[in-house]
């Protein structure tokens, strides 16, 4: 049975999910798909370049070979059967369920990866360590290079995922944020007050976005666009509005969410900027945007609110990229990750009564297709997993175990995952 308290462990992973760029071939997109765990160059937790549609029959749990748990590190699509994966004992793998190629130790003492990972074009992997390391690995699995960016004097660092770019590696610890070239030289940091909401975007020039929130409801949140020397594009400088989403980038637009406080109301919005920093417009909600997707199409937003005495609910909808509402649906669940896009349907995970877990497909118009519940005799209900959902090639959509070595991977009935 999931636990309550995983759930609330979800922000240090980043539940952004795979994007991939709507600019690139669909060679291109499928590396940048590979490249980065948590997004590509728009976070829009896009997969339509690995999976033509997604199923959700069955839940089948698969065991890695390896004496060691997951822990809270989510995992990274390979190829079409292998994943990269950390341990709790501060291990880094790459292999499935039938031969595990390798495993290293990249962390001493109690330090363990509780971030996401990345690579890069030659397939080389990295991932950061709660003991404030970078790590470089082959794709053979020999270590390249380890490289200190934090100190460990406060206790353990929650590292948002890393992010690939062309020339470099993107990672933020604490309210730093570091871009590292492949060598392990740190080319530049960025030191502020505020951490990033969830993760950091970039577009295909390298520039990167962030939600950067005091975390303070009628505060003052900032979305800021970095240029890929570190400098700072422009800000846009919200007053009496909490940042609640990552920013997401669609071409020269970025979107992002949050709540304003206006006259002692919480007034949820969304909001869009061109790349120049200026605002084309402001969406009123009537539920707090929690995450963002999109594809070429449509903008797709995820929202909710905090139910105590009532059950727990979920607005999905569908935007233009020029803000007009096409259609919403409600899901009595509670959203505990992205809203995930294939080429012909769109996957919801969401947290459902006593604790078990739904996976909810819809059709690109909002219409629902299927609910599946984790719950359901002969699913595995058993096994602990995180909620961080990725998508390997062929749309199987899996998701790591924390107190098991293995995966449970969502896919129509057809045998074992690899």
């Amino acid at each position: 049975m999931i636990r309550q308290s995983l759930f609330a462990l979800f922000f240090i992973s980043s539940l952004c999910g795979l994007s991939c760029s709507n600019h690139q071939s669909s060679n291109d997109a499928i590396s940048m798909v590979r490249t980065n765990l948590c997004g590509g160059a728009d976070r829009s937790n896009n997969f339509m370049s690995v999976a033509e549609r997604f199923t959700a029959e069955t839940a089948i749990f698969e065991q890695f070979p390896v004496s060691d748990s997951l822990g809270l590190s989510s995992i990274m699509a390979i190829d079409e059967v292998n994943v990269a994966f950390a341990t709790e004992s501060g291990f880094v793998g790459v292999g499935n369920s039938s031969l595990v190629k390798w495993t290293l130790k990249v962390s001493t003492g109690k330090g363990y990866v509780a971030s996401g990972m990345c690579r890069d074009t030659a397939g080389n992997v990295y991932c950061v360590s709660t003991t404030g390391y970078m790590i470089k690995i082959s794709p053979d699995g020999i270590m390249q290079w380890r490289k200190r960016l934090l100190s460990d004097h406060a206790g353990p660092i929650i590292w948002l995922d890393l992010l690939s770019v062309k020339d470099g590696i993107v990672a933020c610890g604490d309210t730093s944020l570091f871009k590292v070239d492949f060598a392990g030289n740190v080319m530049w940091r960025q030191d502020r007050g505020s951490t990033p909401v969830r993760t950091i975007s970039a577009d295909l020039n390298g520039n990167l976005y962030a939600s950067h929130s005091i975390r303070e409801i009628g505060g003052t949140d900032t979305l800021l666009c970095y240029n890929p020397e570190g400098r700072v594009r422009w800000k846009a400088v919200l007053p009496f509005v909490r940042l609640t989403t990552q920013p997401l980038v669609h071409k020269d637009r970025i979107f992002v969410g949050g709540q304003r406080m206006d006259n002692g109301r919480k007034t949820p919005a969304l909001f869009c900027f061109k790349d120049e920093g200026t605002k084309c417009w402001e969406k009123v909600l009537t539920e707090t945007p929690r995450f963002l997707s999109s594809d070429e199409a449509s903008l797709y937003i995820v929202s909710s609110e905090p139910r105590i005495a009532e059950k727990a609910r979920t607005l999905v909808m569908g935007y233009t990229h020029d803000g007009i509402k096409r259609w919403h649906v409600y899901v009595s669940a509670q959203a505990v990750a992205p809203l995930l896009v294939s080429k012909s349907n769109i996957g919801l995970l969401a947290k459902h009564e006593q604790s078990a877990a739904d996976f909810f497909l819809f059709d690109k118009e909002g219409v629902l297709e299927s609910q599946f519940s984790f719950a359901e005799k002969g699913n595995s209900d058993q096994a602990d997993f995180l909620p961080i959902p990725t998508v390997l090639n062929g749309s199987t959509i899996a998701l790591p175990c924390k107190n098991k070595s293995g995966v449970v991977a969502v896919q129509e009935k057809r045998g074992l995952l690899f």
